[in-house]
């Protein structure tokens, strides 16, 4: 079916935190809930939610989120900063290395995408 509804709220809950060797400032954690996988397993849609704290991360997938709720700010190893907050929207595009930072606990919605050759 090229069209389907799909709801965050009733998704299997996935606790996480980051890894303590990406830590950079306070106790971050949270869960994602999963809500669509494709069926090549290359694109999911879910929800993510987090408490304030700071973490380093690198990409090699491809996001869009929306802010529901909270702050948060990314700060691109060469020194670039992007902050959005309730509403906001990012891109995240593969190859982004830097620090993503809750300022407050945050939800976001995201669509990922792991293109050709990414993986997880």
């Amino acid at each position: 079916m090229p069209v389907r509804s799909f709801q965050t709220e009733t998704a299997e809950r996935e606790e996480f935190a980051p890894a303590p060797d990406r830590l950079v400032s306070g106790n971050p954690a949270g869960e994602t809930r999963n809500a669509y996988e494709s069926a090549d397993g290359r694109k999911y849609f879910g929800e993510w939610s987090c408490s304030a704290g700071a973490w380093r991360v690198n990409y090699s997938e491809w996001e869009y989120c929306r802010i529901l709720e909270g702050n948060v700010r990314l700060t691109n190893n060469d020194g670039s900063v992007v902050e959005a907050g309730p509403g906001g929207n990012l891109v995240i595009e593969p190859g982004f290395e830097g620090v993503w930072e809750n300022l407050t606990p945050v939800r976001k919605l995201y669509v990922i995408d792991l293109g050709e050759g990414g993986s997880e």
